[in-house]
């Protein structure tokens, strides 16, 4: 089981819509994915269709050393996705709820989530504070979308040693995915500068500015079932291959059954339900 933490103390980067994406497209490659929400704006249990429910996350961090995993287990809600689930967040959390910063790492061990689950992906606010350091300390790995301008070079870098200063036991950041790529010459050169700073971590990948992720949202839908004609699908199903050492092929094919079985489900409770209003137009 891989845990990543999605982090980056800048704000506006993309990291809640990259944690959703990610997560949904690894569920729909068959692989079984627990998201959890660490941000108090909870837009990731939004755009997973969980809302502010209770137990959540918080609860957890709240609850006695003991109580933790099985709060933990309790709080963990079905999305629309088989294999995706989530621990959702609320409005009420807040940095002071993670007292111990080691209660996550240790409620993930004590359940045994790697029985349940190939991959759990950790989304969280901007910040470096008790709850990013919870996710930090409780994951393996960190990945860091990040926008490319120049306060956001230097920022990662100040990151990774205030992770190392803070947390030591933490996971590294072991990927680096340039967000809302234009294609600009001084983009091309902000993302020649993380190579340099950060060699072998920035992923070849980077995620295009496209208008589909905003209308995603508005509309609940899910990229890889929805809008898997666009390239901001065909953008990600290459950012998976490269992150988690994926076949691109086997992924779009995987992807596609699962967007052709899910458009046909659809279809027949359209049809369904058509039928049961004109019975009762009828009657």
């Amino acid at each position: 089981m891989k845990i990543v933490a999605v982090l980056n103390h800048k704000g506006g980067v993309g990291k809640t819509t990259f944690t959703g994406c990610t997560a949904q497209s690894l569920a729909l490659s068959g692989f079984r994915v627990l998201a959890v929400d660490n941000d108090s704006q909870h837009n990731l249990s939004t755009m997973l269709g969980a809302g502010v429910c209770s137990p959540g996350i918080r609860d957890v961090y709240l609850a006695q050393p003991d109580d933790a995993p099985r709060c933990l287990l309790e709080s963990v809600r079905k999305t629309c996705l088989t294999n995706l689930h989530i621990v959702a967040a609320c409005r009420e959390l807040c940095d002071a709820d993670a007292g111990d910063p080691m209660r996550l790492r240790g409620a993930f061990d004590a359940c045994g989530l790697d029985r349940f689950y190939d991959f759990i992906l950790i989304d969280n606010a901007p910040g470096l504070d008790r709850l990013q350091g919870a996710a930090a300390l409780a994951c393996s790995e960190i990945f860091v979308p990040t926008e490319l301008k120049q306060f956001a070079v230097n920022g990662i870098a100040e990151m990774e040693k205030m992770i190392a200063l803070r947390y030591p036991q933490a996971g590294r950041i072991t990927r680096i995915i340039p967000n809302f790529y234009r294609a600009t010459r001084r983009q091309n050169a902000y993302i020649a500068a993380l190579n340099s700073l950060f060699p072998g971590r920035v992923t070849a990948t980077a995620i295009p500015v496209d208008a589909v992720f905003d209308e995603l949202v508005v509309e609940g839908k899910i990229l890889f079932l929805h809008r898997l004609s666009s390239r901001a699908a065909a953008y990600y199903i290459k950012l998976i291959h490269e992150l988690f050492t994926l076949s691109e092929e086997d992924i779009w094919q995987k992807v596609k059954q699962q967007q052709h079985e899910r458009l046909a489900s659809e279809a027949r409770g359209r049809l369904l339900e058509i039928n049961r209003r004109r019975r009762l137009a009828a009657a």
